[in-house]
């Protein structure tokens, strides 16, 4: 089956709490200047749980497919009760689970969201060593007109493979690092110059500084986005660019933003 869009990248159970006793102080203590706490050496009243499955490859997935596009993921989980949810969401979602890689003995990645008052928040990762693997993928089946692809776990060999497997089949892709490949940028840089679309934050365009020459989408936040176009014949510095702002609205939860985002962008 050929799709519109293949979407790879991690596959977690994620559970979202909120609390009226979650409270955020400032403090030099923490690398951000802020933290969000709780009384210690209590039991505390939890006033909102919401359990689903998420990660960067499954809820771009999802986003491209409320879009209306056929879409498969590429994620890796277990068949422990955390991978069977997964497996029935995506499903419900209208997301293909042929290229869903399940196997036994494997534990599914976990995160649990401690949200904030002002809808900012607290992410606490276990990652079950389902990364993706050249091992498990059957490229046989991989059919697509585009790729999107999140964080592979910092796997660039992997990441490598992809780029230049869709660049043979005439595949668009469209690539949103994560922290773990961003911190090899020697390596990341000429993968991503290889790619139609290069998406990643303020922070880390900051990190990486020499960006690709290739159409690089900026997201910062409520602050909104920049999008800088090469042209060709246009000398350094006078590309086209792109600057839209942020929408004004109220933050209820800001969990998988840039996964919607770049779902939207696909």
């Amino acid at each position: 089956m050929k799709y519109d869009v293949i979407s790879f990248g991690s596959a977690t159970l994620d559970v979202f709490i909120k609390s009226p006793d979650l409270t955020v102080v400032k403090s030099k203590e923490f690398f951000t200047g802020e933290a969000l706490v709780l009384p210690y050496g209590v039991k505390v009243e939890v006033s909102d749980l919401l359990v689903g499955s998420g990660g960067g490859g499954t809820n771009t997935a999802v986003g491209i497919s409320r879009l209306g596009l056929k879409v498969a993921v590429v994620a890796r989980c277990g068949w422990d009760f955390a991978g069977k949810i997964f497996r029935q969401e995506i499903k419900k979602e209208k997301v293909s689970d042929e290229l869903l890689i399940q196997l036994e003995g494997e534990k599914t990645d976990y995160s649990t969201i401690l949200i904030g008052p002002d809808g900012n928040r607290t992410i606490l990762v276990w990652r079950g060593g389902t990364r993706l693997e050249r091992s498990v993928i059957n490229f046989k089946k991989i059919n697509s007109f585009w790729f999107y692809i999140s964080s592979l776990e910092g796997n660039l060999e992997l990441l490598a493979e992809l780029v230049d497997f869709a660049r043979a089949n005439h595949i668009r892709v469209v690539l949103n690092p994560g922290q773990r490949e961003v911190a090899q940028k020697e390596l990341l840089l000429p993968i991503a110059r290889k790619v139609d679309y290069f998406i990643v934050n303020k922070e880390e365009a900051a990190r990486l500084t020499n960006l690709p020459k290739t159409v690089v989408v900026v997201t910062d936040g409520a602050n909104g986005v920049t999008v800088t176009v090469p042209k060709k014949g246009l000398p350094a510095g006078r590309q086209g660019r792109l600057v839209m702002e942020g929408f004004k609205v109220k933050m209820v939860d800001q969990t998988g933003a840039g996964d919607g985002f770049g779902a939207g962008l696909t």
